[in-house]
């Protein structure tokens, strides 16, 4: 009979083992596979040296302010509406992401913005000894930059880049006309406009071949790159090519004929900023240059001629 309950007893507690055993096995194998996983990652990376010193050597606006932006932009995202968000995500495409900056980053920086400088505002208003008016006015200027900066600096961002794409776009089709000319294709006067030239256009072409690479037809590339930079005659040239392989015509001629319509498209608007010019110098004409002629001109006479009007002045009393 002891050794009934022997038996028993022993039964019961290997099966209380075996069962702890389970639990242990299942509720930490998780954490077992990610620790094997971040020792693999150490290991690959020469004793996790490298990759703590890669995360270090990163600039300190994404080490520390991207998620710290992130997070608060994440709950800006969750009630902001859908058209706004993707009004932003167009304008930071045609802006190139400047600046690590996504749209929860952007939303973000939009609620920071007033937050810090509206109240700097307030206080400078309250040190500095401005009249009524002009203390009003002071803080309504501190609302409308504080709400309007991260939109207006974005804006501008954009139009440099989309300017800068407009002036690049001739010469690199130029260059693409005289690889085609060579005798590479189109994708290899692509890769060329993008190793030799720099700037937005270079970039946005060689993003162009990676999705190409990616399985992305040349035709959806091309129209997704117009889409995203949107400028005009980026669009039209795409619209072109994406014409000629419809059609079957030759990529060379396409070329040729949207070479020179870009060159005269870019003297027509050198053209239109010689004509701008005078009017855009009559303001500095008139309140700077014109006052510092006069003075210079009309000074030593009117130097000379003081004691003659003080006399006359004195005569006349």
């Amino acid at each position: 009979m002891q050794d009934m309950q022997t038996m028993q007893v022993a039964i019961l507690a290997l099966t209380f083992v075996s069962a702890s055993l389970a639990v242990y096995a299942i509720a930490y194998r998780p954490q077992a596979i990610a620790i094997r996983q971040r020792a693999e990652q150490y290991l690959s990376a020469g004793a996790g040296g490298a990759s703590a010193g890669k995360r270090l050597d990163r600039p300190f606006q994404q080490r520390i302010l991207a998620p710290l932006l992130r997070r608060i932009g994440q709950i800006v995202y969750g009630v902001t509406p859908a058209g706004v968000v993707k009004r932003i995500q167009r304008k930071l495409d045609a802006a190139g992401n400047p600046a690590w900056l996504g749209v929860k980053e952007f939303l973000a920086l939009s609620v920071l913005s007033p937050v810090v400088i509206v109240p700097l505002a307030w206080w400078s208003a309250g040190v500095l000894p401005l009249p009524r008016l002009a203390d009003g006015l002071w803080r309504l200027c501190g609302i409308a930059v504080g709400v309007l900066l991260p939109h207006y600096a974005l804006q501008k961002h954009m139009e440099q880049r989309q300017r800068k794409i407009r002036r690049s776009l001739a010469d690199a089709v130029d260059l693409m006309v005289v690889s085609v000319d060579a005798g590479i294709g189109f994708d290899g006067a692509m890769q060329r406009v993008a190793d030799k030239l720099k700037g937005p256009l270079p970039d946005e072409l060689g993003r162009v071949l990676q999705e190409i690479r990616l399985g992305k037809s040349r035709s959806q590339a091309l129209k997704d790159m117009a889409q995203r930079t949107a400028v005009a005659d980026l669009s039209s040239f795409v619209a072109s090519i994406h014409q000629a392989e419809v059609l079957g015509t030759s990529i060379a001629q396409v070329l040729h004929v949207q070479a020179q319509g870009v060159r005269e498209r870019r003297s027509q608007r050198a053209r239109e900023a010689a004509a701008k010019l005078p009017v855009k110098l009559l303001f500095p004409l008139v309140f700077f240059i014109f006052p510092a002629l006069f003075v210079v001109l009309l000074g030593p006479g009117v130097i000379q001629m003081a004691p003659l009007l003080r006399l006359l002045g004195g005569g006349g009393r």
